[in-house]
């Protein structure tokens, strides 16, 4: 979809643990609306830096602003409550659960009734059960899992996990998606599959995705706007053209050239 005015601001963000910088003075906007990758060599601080963004991490210098608000020293729950979902690169589903179980646990942020309306199944529980089934069901039927619903997780194939993360993320209704390497470890299949989910997610339902990518092919075809970290400072930022003819990059990460 088309981008348009910056949803997330990056402002001279540095990290630094226990004398070691992770992070240098990185500043980028994300504009509503777009793909943004964030790519670099391993230990670049590209998972530090989704660490900041969604409070995680609070840096030690500068500002993270997210719809317009600060949230530099939010908490993460505060920070998702403003509409901001997350994936990582190690799957952190319950392993024991069906899919549509795991799925539903991401609808926690919408949850407003007690314990006792929930117990009784009355008032604000009964309406809160209907509209997250009703958005739980949506999201199945849109990352074709009908057919693996009441599976254990336990019993899936990484890729098809990697998936049901996903969609606990997205079950949310997040105006923004973090995705820390969603690909790594699929074969060329799932991550068509997936680079085609992260197409629609982003045309269907209007989200802004910031994600962590290795696969340069992937980066490439699916990306609005490449953001390249090395040794925790950006050496590029723009569209997937100019970072892919920025010769600092080409130095640094893609090979260098002769």
């Amino acid at each position: 979809m088309a981008a348009g005015n910056p949803i997330l601001q990056i402002d001279n963000i540095t990290l630094v643990f226990g004398g070691v910088t992770a992070l240098n003075g990185i500043s980028f906007d994300v504009a509503e609306g777009e793909i943004c990758a964030v790519i670099g060599p391993n230990g670049a601080g590209k998972s530090s830096m989704l660490n900041v963004i969604n409070g995680v991490y609070v840096p030690q210098e500068g500002r993270v602003v997210f719809k317009g608000q600060d949230c530099t020293r939010m908490r993460p729950r505060q920070i998702a409550q403003l509409g901001m979902a997350r994936t990582f690169q190690n799957i952190g589903l319950f392993q024991g659960m069906t899919v549509l179980e795991n799925i539903l646990t991401g609808r926690c942020m919408k949850i407003r009734s007690t314990w006792l309306e929930q117990g009784l199944n009355i008032g604000r529980a009964r309406r809160e059960e209907v509209e997250n089934r009703r958005a739980v069901e949506e999201v199945i039927e849109f990352l074709h899992l009908q057919g693996i619903r009441k599976t254990p997780v336990g019993k899936l194939p990484y890729g098809l996990q990697k998936r049901v993360e996903l969609a606990r993320a997205l079950v949310a209704e997040p105006t923004m998606l973090l995705q820390d390497e969603p690909m790594t470890g699929m074969n060329l299949e799932e991550k068509k599959d997936m680079s085609c989910f992260a197409l629609e997610i982003n045309r269907e339902y209007g989200t802004t995705i910031v994600l962590i990518e290795h696969d340069m092919s992937v980066v490439m075809d699916i990306s609005d706007h490449v953001v390249v970290l090395d040794y925790g400072a950006k050496i590029g930022d723009g569209t997937p053209d100019e970072v892919k003819n920025n010769q600092d990059v080409i130095d640094a990460y893609l090979g260098v050239t002769h």
